[in-house]
């Protein structure tokens, strides 16, 4: 089975009920966030270290930088799996951080959970309203198809370049002002054609 397919599989399983199979409990060893050393602004940080923050969560440095808030530089910072408190949803997001970093094992760095989450709190009703049920599964539905877009949050733009003129439609009233191969697939639902970047800048406005 392609890994594009295999990952939406796993998203889709993973919250239908199959938790206990695909997506272990972390081990019992795992250290607690109050064990790691306080986050200290300014003070510079190699990739690899990790800190607890002000919140009481742990955040691992994916880049080195000379002390960024771990909650703003997101693409500096990842959100660290280490005691329980860490292990649950944000907020009311059904998918845990560990459930999503073993969901997509192979992700950019440009894709965060903390990044998702923070997107997300902008639209409440996602996976929010409804039995538990039709929240996994509408969460489901929407990982399984970032994962189909990008092969598992690898890519951030599309890869066939070959691709990119073809996503303007000169018959719209703007036209295509950032150029003609200005409107090829980007971020994880690879957003293409100069009218649906059209809507996704016009509020209140839907995406073909």
């Amino acid at each position: 089975m392609p890994r594009r397919r295999l990952s939406a599989l796993v998203a889709v399983l993973a919250l239908a009920g199959a938790a206990p199979v695909l997506l272990p409990a972390p081990p019992a060893s795992a250290a607690a966030c109050s064990g790691y050393p306080a986050w200290v602004a300014g003070r510079s940080y190699a990739a690899g270290d990790i800190v607890r923050y002000t919140d009481g969560r742990a955040y691992i440095a994916e880049h080195a930088n000379p002390g960024y808030d771990p909650t703003i530089s997101t693409w500096y910072w990842e959100p660290y799996a280490c005691d329980a408190g860490s292990q649950a949803p944000v907020g009311n997001f059904v998918v845990t951080e560990a459930q999503f970093n073993q969901m997509f094992p192979n992700r950019n760095s440009f894709y965060t959970y903390s990044g998702l989450t923070a997107a997300l709190s902008a639209y409440p009703g996602f996976a929010g309203t409804g039995s538990d049920t039709t929240r996994k599964q509408e969460a489901a539905a929407f990982l399984a198809n970032v994962s189909h877009e990008t092969g598992g949050l690898v890519h951030v733009v599309e890869q066939n370049s070959a691709n990119y003129p073809h996503y303007c439609d000169w018959s719209r009233p703007y036209g295509c002002p950032a150029g003609q191969a200005a409107y090829y697939g980007r971020g994880p639902i690879q957003l293409s054609w100069n009218f649906n970047y059209k809507a996704a800048g016009t509020p209140s406005a839907s995406i073909c």
